[in-house]
C-alpha cells in the first residue's frame, strides 16, 4: 500500500501548515478571519509555530501530529491529523500576536462558539479530540483521512474513551461513515461580499463513542415518520433529535432537486442541532418532556421569527423582527424545533399559490397541478416529509385548500382563539392562525399547546365553553351537505368522489344526515372578496404605500386590490355588510349545535361536510385566468372565518387523471373540510380523529 501512517518529525511543520491552508482555502470562515494575503502569511507562520509546539509535546502524551506519506512519491506528506489525547489542555499554546489584517472579532467568536458546543456535547470528560485534519486537495479521495481518523478510533476504543471533533458539513458523511455522530453544531454569520447579505459558516459537534450504554444497537441514523406520535416511539426507543434533524435536511436537501424554491429563509443546520442538544438539558427527564419535545416544524414567511427577515412574500414589505410571534414562541416551549420559514403566496392573498416572487411551487402529486394557497410552502413541507408540523394562517381557505392539493390535514381552530400577535395580517377580523399537519391527531396536539386567550392580541376572544369543554365519553353526529346547485361548482371527479365521501360517512352507525339551510353559507361566501370587506387587506400596507409601490407586487395581487378600491365602497356599504354577517351568523349557530347530556357523557354535534375545493386546476390554468380561478377554488370555504366556524380538512383517496405531459396516468388527492359551529373545537377533533382513517382509505 503506497499511503502510510506516521508520527510527524518537526521537519514537517512547514507541509502541514502549506496542506492546512490548501486544504481550507475553500472555507469561507478563513477568508472571513483573514482576508489579506498578509493575514494568510502571517497564519501559515503560526501555524507552523503551533505544529512543531504539538510535535515537541507528543513526546509528553498530550499530543499527536500524524502524517500520511505517500512511498510512491519520495513519501510525500498528503495528510495530516492533529489530535489532542485525553487529558491534554485546549487552545493554542503558543504566544500569538496576530496580522492588523487578521479580524480577530470572528475568530474569538468561532472560537467561542466551538468550545460551547463541546461542553454541551462531551462537558469536562476526558476525550480524544481530533482538532485538525486536512488533506492537499491534489490527493483527495485516496483514503487518507480514513487513516487518521482510524488511528484515533483504534485508541480510543482500546482506553474505553469517547473521540470528538467538529466537522464541517462537507466532511460529516466521512465521519458518518467511521460511526461519528452529530450531536450539535454551530452557525457562524460572515460577510458575503457578492449578495451583500450574511453566509453562515455551520459546523456539526459529532461523537463516536465506545461505551456499551451510549451505543444504542442501529440507533446512529434515522430515516422514518415524522408523524408525531411516531416520532415520540422513536425518540423513547433511544432515537435522538440530532438523529432526526440529520434525515431531514438531507431531505430538505434532496427536495431541492424537484421544488427549490419551497424555503424562503431554513435555519442553519448547525443551529437546529444546537437547538436540538439542549433539549436533552432542558429535559434531561423523558417522563417530563414537553409535548412537542424534538418535533421540527416550518412556518409560513407571515409569522415572525426574532432574528430572521419576515417577507410576506413579498420583498419590498420585508422586516426582521426582534421578538417572535407567541403562537412560534408556545411551540419552542413545548420543545418543537424551528427548521425555517416558508414560501407562500403574496400577501396571504389568494388560494393558488402561483402568486410568489420566490418562486411557484406544485401540488406533491403533480408537478403541473396548483399546491394551493396561501400557505402553500407549509402544506409542502409537510407533504413531503420535511417536517412534521406547519404553522400557517387561514383567512380564506389558505390552509385546507393546501391541505387538500397536498393529502395533509389542515386545521381552522374558531377564529380568535389562537394568538395571532407577531403574525403579519391579511385582513385580520377574519385572519386565523392554523396548522397542517399528517393526522387529526397530530394537529390536535399542536392546537393543545397553542390555543389560549392572549390579551396582547387585540382580535383575541376569551371563550370560556371552549377551554371548559365538556368530557365526551361518545359522540354523534348529524351532517348536511351544500345542494345539488351549490355542488354544481364541482368537476366530475370531485362530485363523483364527494357522493362516495357522503355514501360513506351515511354507514358509520353515529351519524344522521340531514337537511341544512345552505342559505346563509352561501350569503356569508359573497361577503367576503364580492363586499366590502375585501377592503380590510388594504389596511395591512402603510399608508400611502400602495399608491406610490403598487408596481413592486406581483401583478396578481395588485389587479386584487385595485379591483376592490375600483368598487368605491362606501362607510355605508361596510356597515351593511356588518349587518348582513351579524345575520348569517346567527343563522348558523341555530344550524350546526352540539348537544350534551352530562349524565350519559354522550354528545351530538351538527356539522356541515363540503368539498375542501370544487376542483384542482393545473398552475397554466391559474394562471390564465387567475382571478376567477381564486373566486371559485373559495366556493366551500370562504364562508368559514364570515360565519365564525372552526374546520378541518381530512384527505379522502385518490383520484386518477390523465398526465398528457408525461403520458401516463397519476393519482390526485382529494378531500373534504368538516365544519362545526363556533368553539366546537374538542368536538370537531374527536369526530375528525373518529372518522380519518375510513375517510383516508376512500
Amino acid at each position: 500500500m503506497p499511503l502510510k501512517l506516521f508520527e510527524a518529525v518537526p521537519e514537517d511543520a512547514d507541509r502541514i501548515a502549506a496542506i492546512h491552508l490548501a486544504a481550507f482555502d475553500s472555507n469561507p470562515l478563513l477568508h472571513a478571519q483573514f482576508p489579506t494575503p498578509a493575514s494568510l502569511a502571517s497564519l501559515r507562520h503560526i501555524l507552523v509555530q503551533d505544529t512543531l509546539y504539538n510535535i515537541e509535546n507528543a513526546q509528553a502524551g498530550a499530543k499527536a501530529v500524524l502524517v500520511i506519506r505517500d512511498t510512491h512519491s519520495d513519501n510525500q506528506i498528503i495528510s495530516f491529523a492533529k489530535w489532542d489525547l485525553p487529558g491534554a489542555s485546549q487552545g493554542l499554546p503558543i504566544d500569538v500576536t496576530w496580522h492588523e489584517d487578521v479580524n480577530q472579532d470572528f475568530l474569538t467568536r468561532y472560537q467561542e462558539f466551538a468550545e460551547a458546543a463541546k461542553q454541551r456535547v462531551i462537558g469536562n470528560k476526558k476525550c480524544f479530540c481530533m482538532t485538525f485534519l486536512g488533506t492537499d486537495p491534489n490527493h483527495q479521495g485516496r483514503g487518507a483521512a480514513s487513516l487518521l481518523i482510524q488511528w484515533g478510533i483504534e485508541r480510543a476504543e482500546e482506553n474505553k474513551v469517547p473521540i470528538y471533533l467538529d466537522s464541517t458539513l462537507d466532511a460529516a458523511p466521512l465521519y458518518r461513515r467511521h460511526g461519528f455522530v452529530a450531536l450539535d453544531g454551530l452557525a457562524l454569520a460572515i460577510p458575503n461580499d457578492e449578495k451583500g447579505q450574511p453566509i453562515f459558516y455551520q459546523e456539526l459537534s459529532m461523537l463516536r463513542s465506545f461505551v456499551p450504554e451510549d451505543v444504542l444497537e442501529g440507533m446512529d441514523r434515522w430515516d422514518s415518520s415524522l408523524n408525531i406520535s411516531s416520532l415520540r416511539m422513536d425518540y423513547d426507543a433511544g432515537i435522538k433529535p440530532q438523529h432526526v434533524i440529520e434525515a431531514i435536511y438531507e431531505r430538505i436537501e434532496a427536495y431541492k432537486e424537484i421544488q427549490p424554491s419551497v424555503w424562503i429563509n431554513l435555519q442553519p443546520i448547525g443551529e437546529v442541532m444546537k437547538c436540538a442538544n439542549l433539549l436533552h438539558q432542558r429535559w434531561p427527564d423523558p417522563n417530563k418532556r414537553p409535548p412537542l419535545w424534538g418535533i421540527p416544524f416550518s412556518v409560513k414567511d407571515s409569522i415572525n421569527v426574532a432574528g430572521v427577515p419576515t417577507t410576506i412574500g413579498c420583498p419590498a414589505l420585508a422586516f426582521t423582527p426582534t421578538e417572535s410571534a407567541l403562537v412560534l414562541q408556545q411551540c419552542i416551549d413545548a420543545g418543537a424545533l424551528f427548521i425555517g420559514k416558508v414560501n407562500m403566496e403574496q400577501l396571504a392573498t389568494g388560494m393558488t399559490g402561483c402568486c410568489s416572487p420566490y418562486g411557484t411551487l406544485h401540488s406533491t402529486f403533480s408537478k403541473l397541478h396548483i399546491v394551493g394557497g396561501s400557505s402553500s410552502g407549509s402544506a409542502v413541507s409537510v407533504s413531503e416529509g420535511l417536517v412534521s408540523f406547519s404553522l400557517g394562517s387561514d383567512t380564506t381557505g389558505s390552509i385546507r385548500v393546501p391541505a387538500l392539493y397536498n393529502g395533509v390535514v389542515g386545521f381552522k381552530p374558531t377564529k380568535g382563539t389562537v394568538s395571532a400577535n407577531g403574525v403579519y395580517p391579511a385582513c385580520q377580523h377574519q385572519d386565523c392562525v392554523s396548522f397542517l399537519a399528517t393526522t387529526t391527531e397530530d394537529a390536535e396536539a399542536i392546537w393543545d399547546v397553542c390555543k389560549g386567550f392572549d390579551k396582547s392580541d387585540p382580535f383575541a376572544r376569551q371563550l370560556k365553553f371552549l377551554d371548559t369543554a365538556p368530557q365526551i365519553n361518545t359522540m354523534s353526529f348529524r351532517f348536511g351537505t351544500p345542494p345539488g346547485e351549490a355542488l354544481d361548482a364541482c368537476s366530475l371527479k370531485y362530485r363523483e368522489r364527494f357522493d362516495n365521501v357522503i355514501g360513506a360517512l351515511k354507514t358509520v352507525q353515529s351519524s344522521k344526515m340531514v337537511d341544512l339551510d345552505w342559505a346563509p353559507f352561501s350569503a356569508g361566501n359573497e361577503l367576503l372578496y364580492s363586499r366590502s370587506f375585501v377592503l380590510e387587506r388594504l389596511t395591512i400596507l402603510p399608508d400611502g404605500w400602495f399608491e406610490a409601490n403598487k408596481q413592486l407586487l406581483h401583478p396578481v395581487i395588485r389587479k386584487v386590490f385595485d379591483n376592490a378600491l375600483s368598487r368605491n365602497s362606501s362607510a355605508v356599504d361596510l356597515f351593511r355588510d356588518l349587518h348582513k354577517q351579524a345575520e348569517y351568523k346567527r343563522a348558523v349557530e341555530e344550524i350546526l349545535t352540539f348537544s350534551h347530556s352530562v349524565s350519559t357523557g354522550s354528545g351530538v354535534l351538527t356539522v356541515m361536510v363540503v368539498p375542501t375545493a370544487p376542483f384542482h386546476p393545473t398552475i397554466e390554468e391559474a394562471e390564465q385566468n387567475p382571478l376567477s380561478i381564486n373566486e371559485q377554488l373559495g366556493s366551500f370555504t370562504h364562508f368559514a372565518n364570515v360565519l365564525d366556524l372552526v374546520a378541518i380538512a381530512i384527505p379522502c383517496g385518490t383520484y386518477e387523471v390523465y398526465d398528457e405531459f408525461g403520458g401516463r396516468k397519476k393519482e390526485l388527492p382529494f378531500g373534504i373540510t368538516i365544519l362545526a359551529g363556533c368553539g366546537y373545537d374538542r368536538q370537531l377533533l374527536m369526530l375528525a380523529k373518529e372518522l380519518e382513517d375510513m375517510l383516508r382509505d376512500l
